[in-house]
């Protein structure tokens, strides 16, 4: 495809990014709870400099990955800028997003919480089951008015109470109800002293993503518990936490040079969603509930071929018992291609070499606006470059048709 042909192509999309974040704003549980709750609400506080939610008196969580400052810029070689003033108000505000969209040639978002973690970890981690519940139903709320404000070009994945079925199928209802197209789970409730996914006590639940179509996100680092995302968003509050359990994937040597450590931590996370996949694939969840559609998000596309040569090889040699190969119907590949969505930012060879192993109706784009690692600016560009040895109807799907379909978009 020639140069001008490609711009013209992707000039007539409307490129959705399937994962960014949406920093929680300052007022996004004092605006909504009112009354004798309003004071057991998170709340945003300053102290020395270092801005954080704060519940009951007690640091509960960080303001997130953020490195875009004022004025669009992006900040390289740290976590997250503080204090929360530093912060470009694209990332947490509604009309800046947008701009910050139209700018960048992105017709829209698909948004994950930023400080509140990645599930429902940071919220299962309240003692009070109340002010628990009070908490995530707020925060939901929340990402229904930034989808209304955003006329649908903000699409957030909610956050479910799974330490109460019956209250997980109700909020899921109300989420439904309202619009939202999908829910972020943690990929290891084992963790948290809940039942592993497959387990009975989760049958409402998937029963309710099988009927509806809402879309299942394992987004990296959902399994981690509040403490593990902590000490690594903010090490020095941890001290007294033994190295091993503060900071398990990389040497205490990179105390000394931070930087390469926090390399460390991010080559490995992409990598953390092949657990779940695995799981997935080689359970018979998806005999069960056929029309699962699952999204490993922010993972990237690399890894994929290796991980289904593996499983297609090892299932070969590995199940051989008769009662085993009849628990599920299909081979594990069989269910990826049919069941799980990937997305690629930062790559070249995946996208360019790939595509057809790991299934072209199945792979979509993303940003990660506005963490540390994310495609910013340009990163339209960048997909233009790695995409544009393929056909046009394979650009127009990962950039374009997929997430679509996924999502259930129908503002495009």
């Amino acid at each position: 495809m020639e140069q001008h042909e490609l711009d013209d192509l992707v000039d007539g999309l409307k490129v959705i990014d399937c994962d960014s974040h949406f920093t929680e704003p300052a007022d996004t549980w004092s605006s909504r709870v009112t009354g004798r709750w309003a004071e057991r609400m998170p709340v945003l506080r300053t102290v020395d400099g270092q801005s954080s939610w704060y519940l009951d008196g007690e640091v509960w969580a960080s303001v997130g990955g953020n490195v875009i400052g004022r004025d669009h810029k992006r900040n390289l070689g740290i976590l997250r800028l503080q204090p929360f003033d530093a912060i470009d108000p694209s990332s947490w505000s509604v009309p800046e997003r947008l701009e910050l969209l139209d700018k960048e040639r992105i017709w829209a978002q698909v948004l994950y919480p930023n400080g509140v973690g990645f599930a429902s970890n940071h919220i299962f981690a309240i003692d009070d089951l109340e002010q628990r519940r009070l908490v995530l139903e707020t925060y939901n709320d929340f990402l229904v008015d930034v989808q209304t404000e955003s006329n649908e070009r903000l699409i957030p994945q909610a956050l479910l109470p799974v330490w109460d079925m019956d209250l997980t199928v109700k909020e899921m209802t109300r989420m439904l109800d309202k619009g939202i197209r999908g829910f972020t789970l943690t990929d290891k409730p084992e963790m948290i002293d809940l039942p592993e996914l497959p387990e009975p006590y989760f049958d409402p639940m998937w029963d309710l993503f099988n009927e509806s179509g809402a879309v299942v996100n394992f987004h990296i680092g959902s399994g981690r518990s509040r403490e593990e995302i902590e000490s690594f968003r903010r090490p020095e509050q941890f001290q007294h936490v033994p190295y091993h359990r503060r900071q398990p994937h990389k040497w205490a040597h990179f105390e000394q040079y931070p930087q390469r450590g926090n390399v460390v931590v991010t080559s490995q996370t992409s990598f953390s969603n092949m657990r779940i996949i695995a799981n997935l694939c080689l359970s018979n969840l998806f005999d069960r509930y056929p029309k699962l559609k699952v999204v490993s998000v922010e993972s990237g596309i690399g890894w994929v071929p290796f991980l289904l040569e593996e499983m297609d090889y090892a299932f070969d040699d590995g199940v051989v018992d008769e009662r085993e190969r009849a628990y599920a119907k299909r081979r594990p590949v069989e269910y990826f291609h049919d069941h799980i969505y990937t997305m690629f930012f930062f790559e070249r060879s995946a996208p360019e070499r790939l595509l057809d192993i790991i299934g072209i109706d199945h792979v979509m784009v993303e940003t990660d606006i506005p963490h540390p690692a994310c495609v910013y600016p340009g990163a339209v560009e960048h997909f233009k470059r790695v995409l544009a040895k393929q056909p046009e109807d394979v650009i127009r799907k990962v950039l374009q048709d997929n997430a679509v379909n996924l999502y259930r978009l129908t503002n495009v």
